[in-house]
């Protein structure tokens, strides 16, 4: 996995490259001019900017990408507690954000839901981890947080069947899946309180390993189905867990704190679509995104 990584303050840098270097290729820029540079020769999985840079900040920065038709995907990190940057950033399409001071291993637990991984539909087929109902856009999946880029890349591979589908939708659909779909493993099908994560980052745990151990201990699954027309894609996801209360979790808005680690996914989902609707066991959950043209259009009128 290839990294830029971004940030004005030389520690920092040289703390992220020593955490990381022998995981992912790691390139590193200190100013916002620098990294543009950097991004327009280079190609890259992910793109991690501080928003305070000299030069070009990291909101100018990621505006420019876009403006050049880059759409790597990016995370911000910022100083600032003021949650309006990170709802700015999101409706840029912003992965995710920090805010500073953060542990490397909370990082770098977000950095692996984004890592990209080659997809071999055969053997994901024949080892049922992804079992497609004939007929219809019912999937099911073998719950492993490990898995999660392959199923949702193969989940994308559905959606660009149909015409209406553009680049900025995909990434909307791709943020909003690796959040909810993550969300349905790790708390639905393994059971992890938002309190047991924590703790498991805070003492440098390999989350993945304990998420995918959680879920080997039970016989359970995730169901997926996808439903697209001319104006939108609806997309449910149903886990077999016991459900959650979504009245209980804490807003980000509200409270924003280091890390968000409640409240996170379905505040950053939120961003990205039109709706987002829970059942009342908290087990399944329905979002709608309308086609990015559509949208457009309708702004227009």
């Amino acid at each position: 996995m290839k990294i830029l990584f971004v940030d004005d303050e030389e520690t920092i840098r040289e703390l992220f490259w020593e955490y990381f270097k022998d995981e992912f290729k790691v390139t590193l820029a200190s100013d916002g001019m620098e990294a543009l540079a950097i991004a327009n020769q280079n190609t890259f999985d992910l793109i991690i900017s501080d928003i305070s840079l000299p030069k070009l900040n990291g909101i100018q920065f990621i505006q420019k990408l876009r403006a050049d038709g880059n759409q790597t995907p990016f995370l911000v990190i910022t100083g600032d507690s003021d949650i309006q940057i990170a709802i700015d950033v999101f409706r840029m399409g912003a992965v995710d954000f920090f805010l500073k001071p953060f542990r490397m291993e909370a990082l770098r637990s977000r950095i692996k839901k984004f890592e990209n991984a080659d997809i071999d539909l055969t053997l994901l087929y024949n080892s049922g981890e992804i079992t497609q109902f004939s007929g219809d856009c019912k999937i099911k999946l073998k719950p492993q947080i490990k898995k999660l880029t392959s199923y949702i890349a193969f989940l994308t591979k559905q959606i660009l069947n149909s015409p209406h589908a553009s680049p900025e939708d995909l990434i909307s659909i791709k943020i909003v899946l690796y959040e909810l779909l993550a969300n349905a493993i790790e708390h639905g099908v393994a059971g992890v309180s938002y309190a047991e994560k924590q703790e498991c980052l805070e003492s440098n745990q390999d989350y993945f390993k304990y998420v995918d151990e959680r879920c080997a201990g039970n016989n359970s699954s995730v169901f997926v189905e996808l439903l697209m027309d001319d104006v939108g894609v609806t997309i449910v996801i149903r886990d077999e867990g016991n459900g959650f209360a979504v009245s209980q979790i804490p807003n980000p808005i509200e409270n924003p704190s280091a890390n968000l680690v409640s409240g996170r996914g379905i505040f950053l989902a939120k961003m990205n679509i039109d709706s987002i609707v829970y059942n009342e066991k908290g087990n399944e959950v329905r979002f709608f995104k309308t086609w990015n043209r559509i949208a457009g259009i309708a702004n227009q009128n």
